[in-house]
C-alpha cells in the first residue's frame, strides 16, 4: 500500500510545483508598471472622447477673403468717434463666384454655449459688395 501512495504523492507535489508559479505569474499586482499604465490609458481615453465630441461639432468650412490689401481699399475704421477715418483690412465672406483665399471652420450651433469653451457663436458670414467713397 505504501508503494501505491508514493507515486500519488509525487504526482500531487509535481502538480503543485507547476500550478503555483503559473498562478503567481498571472497576477497583475506583481508588476508595478501596470497600475501606472492603466491610469495613463484611462486619461488618454477621456481625452480622445472629448476630441471626438469636439470634432463632431465641426460641420463645414467657410471660404473667406482678406479685403483691403491694395491702396484705397478696405473697411472704414474710426478710432476716435468719427474725427479721423482709416482704411483697414479684414476677413470677409466670399462673393458669389469669388475664389476663397482661406477657409475657416464652421461649428454646429448646438455645440456652442455661453461658457468659455472652445466654440463660440459668431454668426454666419455673408459677403456684400459695397463701393467705397
Amino acid at each position: 500500500m505504501r508503494r501505491a501512495f508514493i507515486p500519488w504523492l509525487l504526482f500531487a507535489l509535481a502538480v503543485v510545483a507547476l500550478v503555483v508559479p503559473i498562478a503567481q505569474g498571472t497576477s497583475s499586482a506583481k508588476d508595478p508598471r501596470v497600475a501606472g499604465l492603466i491610469k495613463k490609458v484611462n486619461t488618454l481615453q477621456k481625452q480622445v472622447n472629448l476630441l471626438i465630441v469636439k470634432a463632431n461639432c465641426l460641420t463645414t468650412a467657410q471660404g473667406v477673403v482678406l479685403r483691403g490689401q491694395a491702396a484705397n481699399e478696405g473697411y472704414h475704421y474710426t478710432p476716435d468717434g468719427g474725427t479721423t477715418e482709416q482704411l483697414r483690412t479684414a476677413y470677409d465672406a466670399t462673393l458669389q463666384g469669388e475664389a476663397a483665399q482661406q477657409y475657416f471652420a464652421t461649428v454646429n450651433a448646438q455645440c456652442v454655449s455661453g461658457a468659455r469653451t472652445l466654440y463660440r457663436s459668431g454668426g454666419t458670414l455673408t459677403g456684400k459688395a459695397r463701393a467705397l467713397h
